[in-house]
């Protein structure tokens, strides 16, 4: 397995593939400058993939980093796992 870690203007990701290099597992959070009803998260899930999108009102970008940082290492170590239809192939 390896952990891949990159940090894009007010985007981070992490994602965990396996020893062919295939992505089993990804992770996504968005900064966005407000979200409805002033929510500091939101969970947004479509076509087997799951983003977080946080309020730069209530989270800062270090707490984003940090966060993905967590996630991803949670997922590598399998104390977590992704389960839509297809994704254990």
């Amino acid at each position: 397995m390896a952990d891949n870690f990159e940090e894009s203007g007010d985007e981070a990701r992490g994602d965990s593939a396996d020893n062919e290099g295939k992505s089993q597992v990804e992770f996504q959070m968005e900064l966005r400058d407000s979200l409805p009803g002033g929510r500091a998260v939101i969970g947004v899930e479509q076509d087997g993939e799951f983003i977080w999108l946080a309020s730069k009102q209530h989270i800062s970008q270090q707490a984003v980093d940090e966060f993905v940082e967590q996630i991803t290492r949670i997922v590598h170590e399998r104390w977590w796992v992704q389960n839509w239809p297809g994704s254990h192939k």
